[in-house]
């Protein structure tokens, strides 16, 4: 254990003293998992730390992992968007020194975030001023607890980014800790234990909050009384809890992992924002934006024959991209209900979309049409933009400005070299394997460029298409071409998606060469077509 902990410690001067300069490339989050302890040591406090790591490798995060106090005064905390006080008790004595109580202290109070997980709501002997205010971090006082057994968990709020995944049950063996008050009030209560579900005198008078999250002098602070037994540190769904809480307690969902975000309009992320039920069939897929009308792409059952066959699947630890995980589509759709959230897109502001996929052999609908997202209106003229696969797995993008060489209100079929230009992939895409595909168009009125890229951000093709500012797109739906109700699934690709981005502007070729290497690294991609 001690040569475990020298190598961390050298690790942390090192990240100390050798961090790469502002203006260099930065990763998305920072994150210092602190594990320093005064008391009982659970024998899950090494899965603890693993379960942090491994969500930074997975990620691209620096994660900086100790179990030294002075670290909190060594290191500079400003650097990290979140501390995470790691399953470490202090029961027994203080765990920090009055100096770096104060530097953790002036970390929240410049807006720093936290996560503390399990025991580390029961550090009672920290003492002063101190010790009142981290529990109001906390949000209240860890007492005692039963027997480790398993109970009911009620997800009262599956709207944040850390439950969202969740089911609205939840069974789980753990340590049910009963608390010196009731934090209800004072946080936003996500989970709650059911008290008829556990044996025991340590409950709480029938409301038994046990997950939650609140602002806090000026930071953020998480707070899972989850996380006694080392099981719980491999289940998936605590682990997207915690990645979630540590998304939150960053102040967004890790955004600032991408190399370029002015402009970002949407933000699909399947490693968060994903809300799945039975059998992992994804029901809402949540913008990882905020701020715009573009918020959430909801399942659409109308029109099909079966409900919800319409629903993707969430698959998770995908081996070829670093163990994230991906939505499979086949033949499925997710759909934004706001019918105007993308116009701006086709009528002057110009785009850029990016899509980190794979593809399956497609089952031939209407030929050449399968798409992996679009926005066309369901109707003459068809405005909207789109990305589809030939049959063969070629790519091919287009946009539908409503002009059309045989009248208003009528269209001149699939493509028309004039108006409405094909721009396409010399070859196909292989099945199975993952790549970066994106798309973008000009800004400004007349004439702009239709231009294609795959894994790299030389264009494969390009194309001019006039630019129509009256043009009137439909809701943007991603597994197909629209909010096909009359036929849906008929016009859908076959295959997985892992990242879809949009931003409202063209960006550069450099800004679109950052973020193609970016999102190779991130996803273990070799970009070598």
């Amino acid at each position: 254990m001690k040569h475990r902990i020298l190598l961390l410690s050298v690790s942390v001067l090192w990240a100390a003293f050798c961090r790469p300069a502002a203006s260099e490339e930065r990763p998305g989050l920072r994150i210092l998992n602190f594990q320093a302890d005064n008391g009982f040591k659970h024998q899950s406090m090494p899965e603890a730390m693993e379960l942090v790591e491994r969500l930074g490798r997975t990620n691209g995060w620096e994660v900086v992992s100790t179990r030294d106090a002075s670290s909190l005064t060594r290191l500079d905390l400003s650097r990290f968007d979140v501390v995470v006080f790691n399953n470490n008790c202090g029961n027994k004595g203080p765990v920090m020194q009055p100096a770096e109580q104060a530097a953790f202290q002036r970390y929240i109070r410049n807006g720093g975030g936290f996560l503390g997980v399990h025991c580390a709501g029961a550090l009672w002997k920290e003492g002063g001023e101190f010790q009142p205010w981290y529990e109001g971090l906390i949000g209240t006082r860890l007492v005692d607890h039963p027997k480790v057994q398993e109970a009911r968990l009620v997800v009262e709020d599956r709207r944040h980014p850390a439950t969202r995944h969740l089911p609205e049950e939840w069974i789980v063996t753990d340590e049910w800790h009963r608390f010196g008050s009731n934090p209800r009030k004072n946080v936003r209560v996500l989970i709650s234990v059911d008290e008829e579900s556990y044996q025991g005198e340590q409950k709480m008078g029938g409301d038994h909050p046990f997950v939650w999250c609140h602002e806090y002098d000026g930071g953020r602070a998480f707070f899972t009384s989850l996380g006694h037994t080392k099981a719980i540190y491999s289940d998936s769904k605590f682990e997207r809890l915690i990645e979630g809480a540590l998304r939150w307690a960053a102040g967004g969902a890790g955004v600032a992992a991408l190399p370029v975000t002015e402009g970002l309009f949407l933000d699909l992320d399947a490693a968060a924002g994903v809300e799945a039920g039975e059998g992992n069939r994804v029901t809402a897929w949540h913008n990882q934006v905020s701020g715009n009308a573009a918020d959430v792409f909801v399942k659409r059952d109308e029109g099909r024959k079966v409900a919800g066959s319409g629903r993707p699947t969430l698959k998770p630890n995908v081996p070829a991209i670093g163990n994230r995980p991906v939505l499979v589509f086949e033949e499925q759709e997710l759909v934004n209900m706001d019918e105007d959230a993308f116009d701006h897109l086709v009528t002057g502001s110009g785009y850029t979309w990016i899509s980190v996929m794979s593809v399956y052999e497609q089952h031939v609908g209407k030929k050449d049409v399968n798409s992996f997202f679009g926005n066309l209106r369901n109707g003459p003229p068809y405005d909207g933009f789109w990305g589809n696969l030939m049959d063969d797995n070629r790519v091919w993008m287009g946009t539908r400005n409503g002009l059309s060489a045989k009248g208003p209100k009528k269209r001149s079929g699939l493509w028309d070299a004039a108006l409405n230009p094909c721009v396409a992939s010399a070859h196909p895409l292989a099945e199975n394997r993952f790549y970066i595909v994106a798309g973008r168009m000009g800004a400004g009125q007349g004439l702009v460029d239709l231009e294609l890229f795959i894994n790299s951000a030389e264009p494969v093709d390009c194309r001019p298409v006039p630019v129509n500012p009256a043009a009137d797109p439909s809701k943007m739906a991603v597994g197909q071409e629209r909010d096909a109700t009359n036929h849906p699934g008929k016009e859908s690709f076959h295959g997985e998606m892992a990242r879809f981005l949009i931003y409202d502007r063209p960006l550069t070729d450099a800004e679109l060469s950052a973020m193609i290497d970016g999102l190779a690294r991130l996803y273990t991609i070799h970009t070598d077509n």
